[in-house]
């Protein structure tokens, strides 16, 4: 959860991301939401891949459309109150209950996110789930989450 919320503070929005995992954007959005108590262990895996492909780029602002859903991004995020991803405390990030110490900060990046390669799932068991813990900017912990199916989509 906290890996999709700073990217989204690096001005990534949800369709975006959603498209680089290839799964309906809903399911980023409930994830980023605090909405989704669980989610497979595939999409958990390529959302490690994602962030560590991603964590320090921003995304493509060459048109006047992508200039604005980036500003909307990190406008969701500082609203919010998430971080980039320098922000997280990658000893911690896995652990449930984490929440990082920082908050949202302007980053500009190291360059543009190129379009992301998943390389093999680093999935857990086939059809396992990760439990996501915690709540901010929407959701309550513990509300019920959509079928794990809903991120295969």
């Amino acid at each position: 959860m906290w890996r999709l919320r700073s990217l989204v503070a690096m001005g990534h929005d949800a369709t975006r991301i959603a498209r680089a995992l290839r799964v309906h954007s809903q399911a980023v959005q409930n994830v980023l939401r605090g909405d989704a108590v669980t989610v497979t262990s595939e999409l958990r895996g390529l959302a490690q891949q994602l962030w560590e492909a991603w964590w320090d780029k921003r995304p493509p602002e060459q048109t006047r459309s992508q200039r604005r859903t980036a500003a909307a991004a990190r406008r969701q995020a500082e609203r919010c109150g998430w971080c980039q991803p320098l922000g997280l405390d990658e000893d911690e990030l896995d652990e449930p209950g984490y929440r990082p110490y920082s908050r949202y900060r302007a980053a500009t990046g190291t360059g543009v996110a190129g379009e992301f390669l998943p390389h093999s799932p680093m999935a857990g068991p086939p059809g396992g789930a990760a439990l996501l813990y915690g709540s901010q900017c929407g959701g309550s912990p513990g509300a019920a989450a959509a079928p794990s199916t809903s991120a295969h989509n």
